[in-house]
């Protein structure tokens, strides 16, 4: 698990401020006020599933989700959260693990060149969570996510997988 001190934390939080105040200060002086309201909302919808993300009580996973960008990445990560906060807490190292594995594996198999973005969709619903990946890029190898799919802990389920080496989309779900 990630344990990052006070200090640490906002000093990154202070980082990624200071830049989406350039960004809007930025435009607002090219008199782009559409892209500073773009901008703006971007923000508040962002804050948004962060918060939907640290009321599932599942620290581990929130700290990863929030903070995976704090790190030099071969992949680009979005998220978003849907549904009503459900308390995750007896499965959140479970998860934790999970999708930390997943993503250390998918930085393995991106070409270290490509532009790679994955955006992760959380759905929630009363007693399961269903992950949504998308992942945009070149995969070099995609043998290791049908390896990964195949390995899934005892409570996920693959609903659905569609990979290539140039966009892949995978829906995994967890009861709990």
């Amino acid at each position: 698990m990630i344990n990052r001190g006070t200090l640490d934390v906002l000093r990154h939080s202070r980082h990624d401020w200071l830049n989406r105040i350039q960004l809007i200060k930025a435009n607002l002086s090219l008199g782009r006020l559409e892209r500073v309201n773009n901008l703006i909302d971007e923000i508040v919808l962002e804050a948004n599933h962060e918060s939907n993300l640290t009321n599932l009580h599942a620290p581990a996973l929130a700290e990863y989700l929030i903070t995976f960008h704090w790190e030099p990445r071969l992949f680009a990560m979005e998220y978003e959260v849907i549904g009503e906060p459900v308390n995750l807490s007896k499965a959140d190292e479970l998860l934790y693990k999970w999708i930390s594995s997943l993503f250390t594996d998918l930085e393995n198999a991106v070409n270290k060149k490509a532009d790679n973005h994955l955006f992760l969709s959380l759905n929630i619903e009363e007693a399961e969570i269903r992950f949504f990946f998308d992942i945009n890029g070149i995969l070099e190898d995609t043998d290791f996510l049908t390896e990964w799919l195949q390995k899934q802990p005892d409570g996920f389920t693959v609903h659905e997988q569609v990979l290539t080496p140039e966009q892949s989309t995978i829906q995994v779900s967890y009861r709990f």
